[in-house]
């Protein structure tokens, strides 16, 4: 119920003394008459909310007071707080019930969530927690039986697949070698360790176990099973091979090791015994350290050392020279000649002499049969000379082993036991210039740079006593020329003015003959030298000044 004097409103009288007092000032100030208005209007307001509040209780005193106070009187309203509290009071009610419902609701909620909770704890009792893992196999949620089952699924049924080298296969049964195989842990000793309360701990962290088998089997059976396969025979397995370095058409190759398949027997036993008691079913016996590996692999550093060493070495070449011929020695030739001894490429000495002689036969001129062209055009064979380029296959041997260990790109010439004027690769070496002899005519010619310089007549070996001084036919070399010389023989002494020997062991060379008064003809035949091409004086003293050492000489008949 509304209090009137407790808001303070004023009486008749005092609102005539309000009156009087702005009739006293004169002046009546129009904002104030505009507030009593509003405060007149608030007034009404607050019955109004009483009437609304307060019910019908109010009604009697609001007339009343309405009564009292006349109209058009301007009432101040001051608010009551006490009074405002009061009528706020109501509002409390719907508030408290909807707190109430809620607990209510968040008790049951709760509950829901603790029964849930329990129930899928228990749930973890008797199945693996998320993220479990068995052997690096995912076993979450799994039920204690589903595991069992596997386990002893394992055992019934296990069996082990070996693979050998080349495909070949053999499985091992349990019957085969007595096998009993016992697990390491068991499904119920996995979940004793899980905590079922904690599931919620176990989403986040992941928790492995190892499964083993504990296995005992006859040995003995074992062993006698692996020797009855094939592959396993001793005398059909291949020892493995290192890889080495070779050449192949002259360049340095490695050739890669060779796996074979030779098995370590009792290795074999162990890896097989490894693999029942870890519990596998395939054994891949080809990647594992039963077989016998070679030492050295294509990439071992040794390996490749040794193919960068060899590949320097055959960079070489050596370039013979020999007047207008020349060849190359390349390593398309002389790689065959290296081998590694001891760790060092080595040229053999025996392979190097082979050489040395295959070209002495190809380049070698001296004492085989050859062609002349004569004066006269006629073309003769000459089987006996005396004459040609002859390698020394000894001091070329070894010259050519000191080229090849030293390594190093070279031009070469070989020396020489006997040398001609020219060398051609399979041509004439008797050249443009030499001294040719027609026997059977008893005239000498002397050509230099193919041209006629000289010629003369002569006397040659006697035929008589059957030719015992005869002068031989054939292809010699001037071997020096000397003046003056004396000439000793068997039952002679004749000293002479020109000296030029072309035949050493026979003694038998061109030189003057002052006791001769003539030249040519038949004198040879009954009346000739001892072998020696005899000469005017003045004719030996132009072919002197003519020939040079190693000048070759043509002799026919």
């Amino acid at each position: 119920m509304l209090d009137i004097s407790s808001h303070g409103i004023m009486c008749e009288g005092e609102e005539r003394d309000f009156m009087n007092n702005n009739t006293d000032d004169n002046n009546i100030d129009k904002d104030n008459v505009n507030t009593d208005a509003t405060e007149e209007t608030v007034a009404e307001e607050i019955v109004a909310e009483e009437k609304i509040f307060g019910g019908t209780e109010t009604e009697p005193e609001t007339a009343a007071s309405d009564a009292a106070i006349p109209d058009g009187a301007g009432i101040p309203i001051f608010p009551d707080n006490e009074a405002s509290d009061e009528a706020d009071e109501p509002d409390d009610k719907p508030a408290k019930k909807t707190h109430r419902a809620l607990k209510i609701t968040a008790a049951i909620f709760g509950a829901v969530v603790v029964c849930t909770y329990i129930v899928i704890s228990i749930w973890f009792m008797f199945h693996y927690n998320y993220k479990t893992y068995i052997n690096d196999i995912d076993y979450s949620f799994y039920s204690l039986d589903d595991v069992d089952a596997y386990i002893e699924s394992y055992i019934q049924d296990y069996s082990l697949t070996l693979k050998l080298r080349g495909g070949e296969e053999h499985v091992i049964k349990p019957e085969d070698i007595s096998l009993d195989i016992k697990p390491n842990i068991t499904a119920k000793k996995i979940i004793s360790e899980q905590n079922g309360f904690l599931w919620p701990y176990y989403m986040l962290k992941r928790k492995d176990y190892d499964l083993y088998y504990s296995a005992s089997y006859n040995k003995d059976a074992l062993e006698k099973l692996l020797k009855s396969y094939d592959s396993l025979d001793e005398s059909k397995m291949e020892k493995p091979e290192d890889a080495y370095v070779t050449i192949k058409d002259g360049e340095s190759t490695i050739i890669p090791e060779s796996e074979g398949n030779y098995l370590d027997f009792d290795r074999l036993c162990c890896i097989i015994d490894e693999a029942i008691v870890k519990g596998e079913s395939v054994l891949d016996v080809s990647e594992s350290d039963a077989y016998e590996s070679p030492e050295l692999t294509a990439d071992s550093e040794g390996i490749v050392n040794e193919q960068k060493e060899l590949a320097k070495i055959l960079e070489m070449t050596i370039t013979y020279e020999i007047d207008q011929v020349s060849w190359r020695l390349t390593s398309k030739e002389y790689g065959d000649w290296i081998s590694n001894v001891k760790g060092k490429w080595k040229f053999s000495e025996d392979k190097v002499r082979e050489y040395v002689e295959n070209i002495a036969s190809r380049y070698d001129t001296y004492g085989v049969p050859r062609n002349f062209r004569t004066h006269n055009g006629d073309v003769i064979t000459l089987a006996n000379t005396w004459y040609g380029w002859m390698i020394d296959v000894d001091g070329e041997t070894e010259e050519l082993m000191k080229l090849l260990e030293a390594g190093e790109s070279t031009t070469h010439t070989p020396p020489f036991d006997c040398y001609a004027a020219v060398y051609h690769d399979g041509g004439d070496d008797i050249g443009d210039s030499y001294i040719e002899c027609d026997f059977g005519q008893q005239h000498v010619y002397a050509y230099v740079d193919g041209n006629l310089v000289w010629d003369s007549d002569c006397v040659t070996g006697s035929l008589a006593n059957n030719g015992k001084y005869r002068t031989p036919e054939g292809v010699y070399t001037i071997l020096y020329k000397k003046t003056p010389a004396v000439l000793i023989g068997d039952d002679y002494e004749t000293p002479v003015t020109y000296w030029m020997p072309f035949i050493g062991e026979l003694g038998i060379g061109f030189h003057d003959a002052s006791w001769r008064s003539s030249f040519g003809g038949d004198i040879y035949k009954n009346s000739g030298s001892h072998g020696c091409v005899n000469l005017p004086v003045s004719a030996a003293e132009q072919l002197f000044n003519i020939v040079y050492d190693g000048m070759p000489v043509i002799c026919y008949y």
